[in-house]
């Protein structure tokens, strides 16, 4: 490739890496009109043999002159380009000194002096991808240059391979992926509840009396009095009496629906949430693909993740405790709360370090030093444009709406799955049969859908 563009009359172009085109003209050779030089094509080459060698000479040409336009190719990597990252095996972190690219919006942590601090996962993914180069720096100052088998020897157990799995599965999808626990250089607690939801020992204590007082009696009212006595002396005439009957009966545990109960649930349980080795826990915040993420004060993730890995033996899958455990610990835009493309309602509703997100943007946007940060509008464009008339999103049906919370349920995680180095995805989640109704009423007038008048109209024009 160097000989080709020293005698051509062009001038040089410095491009990156990436744009360079590789010369495949001495394969233009063999991609003539002649038949004897040209490659034969499938159904001849798969045709009966003719007892030649004709067809063996013609591939050995052509994958010669491919090899031999690798072999003469640029290979490496530009140093100007190159993004050196260590690897500090005591803390098993990587950082970065001088980080450029994209993925510095995303991923890792920043320190006051520019360093970027990555996780693990984070540090091996980039490697791979060949974004960065892993080097061991010694107490010399030596750097050894790391291969990526050398990184994969430095997995700690199964947990963590299995985390980078589902990791770099998500990341190659184009989702944003961090951590919950994602404290390298300082905490940085992203809550949809407020520091005002904690209450002290005592509270606990009492309200964990009640609620077994509560259950209890639910369970007693539901078994002895209520089935005994309704349903032997009730006689049932039509499907909707059934319904009603199963109305009544008292559900032994009620799903939170509404931001007042998600926080009084969370107060109720947040004294006796323990966590151990054993116990499945929330391993990754996920969300949807966004350019104006902010990894300083990001939002409330789309969705949350929990690892669970069938082949081993200490892992079992989850029981009713440990669902239930896992449902208070959930911290994501419910979206059976409030659609989660509605900022405004989910920047009220989400606290970093205990601080209202809103209130954090307010500061960032009222402050002096960023105004002239902030992007200007564009006099060019005119006002017809930017006043578009947006459609309305269409209102489904109560009875479709009705299904669809039934389908969804409340709160909900998805439960990555390895089976032997396969993800799967799962969505647990936390449905209500007991005070949501299994079945439709419909309104009094007795319509159930809204009438189409223009599909009558049509009706009406084609009968004429």
């Amino acid at each position: 490739m160097t000989d080709l563009n020293k005698n051509s009359n062009q001038p040089e172009i410095d491009l990156e890496e990436d744009e360079i085109i590789q010369d495949w003209s001495t394969v233009s050779k063999f991609t003539n009109d002649n038949p004897i030089l040209s490659i034969p094509k499938r159904g001849e080459k798969d045709y009966e043999p003719d007892n030649t060698n004709t067809q063996e000479i013609l591939l050995y040409r052509a994958q010669k002159a491919m090899f031999d336009t690798l072999e003469n190719s640029i290979r490496g990597t530009i140093i100007k380009n190159q993004v050196k990252a260590y690897y500090i095996h005591d803390r098993h972190v990587g950082w970065i000194p001088h980080a450029k690219g994209n993925f510095v919006q995303t991923m890792g942590e920043t320190d006051k002096e520019g360093t970027l601090w990555l996780h693990y996962f984070e540090f091996l993914y980039l490697a791979e991808r060949g974004t960065i180069t892993p080097f061991w720096k010694t107490n010399n100052g030596i750097e050894i240059p790391l291969s990526i088998e050398d990184l994969y020897s430095f997995f700690k157990n199964q947990k963590e391979m299995d985390d980078f799995a589902i990791y770099g599965y998500l990341k190659r999808l184009g989702f944003i992926v961090k951590s919950t626990n994602d404290c390298i250089i300082s905490q940085n607690k992203l809550s949809f509840y407020p520091s005002s939801v904690s209450k002290s020992h005592c509270i606990n204590i009492l309200q964990n009396i009640t609620s077994i007082f509560n259950k209890t009696y639910n369970s007693l009212f539901n078994g002895i009095i209520f089935s005994q006595w309704h349903f032997s002396h009730m006689k049932y005439t039509s499907s909707p009496q059934i319904y009603m009957s199963l109305n009544r009966l008292i559900s032994y545990n009620r799903a939170p629906n509404s931001v007042k109960e998600l926080h009084h649930d969370y107060q109720f349980h947040s004294g006796n949430i323990e966590s151990s080795d054993k116990t499945l826990q929330i391993t990754f915040n996920v969300w949807k693909p966004n350019p104006t993420f902010k990894k300083k004060f990001p939002e409330l993730p789309d969705f949350q993740i929990v690892t669970y890995n069938k082949n081993i033996n200490d892992q079992k899958f989850p029981t009713y405790k440990d669902l239930q455990h896992l449902f208070q610990s959930l911290n994501y835009k419910f979206n059976f709360l409030m659609d989660p493309a509605n900022s405004e309602f989910w920047n009220r509703n989400t606290y970093i370090n205990d601080i209202q997100r809103q209130k954090i943007l307010d500061d960032i946007d009222n402050n002096p030093r960023n105004k002239g940060k902030l992007p200007k509008k564009d006099t060019n464009i005119p006002e017809n444009s930017t006043n578009k008339k947006q459609k309305p999103k269409r209102e489904l049906p109560p009875h479709i709406q009705q299904l669809k919370r039934l389908k969804n349920g409340y709160r909900s995680f998805l439960l990555a799955i390895m089976d032997n180095g396969i993800v799967s995805f799962s969505k647990i989640s936390e449905a209500d049969f007991g005070s949501e109704n299994v079945w439709y009423v419909p309104p009094a007038d007795g319509q159930k859908k809204p009438v189409n008048n223009r599909k009558r109209s049509q009706k009406n024009k084609t009968k004429t």
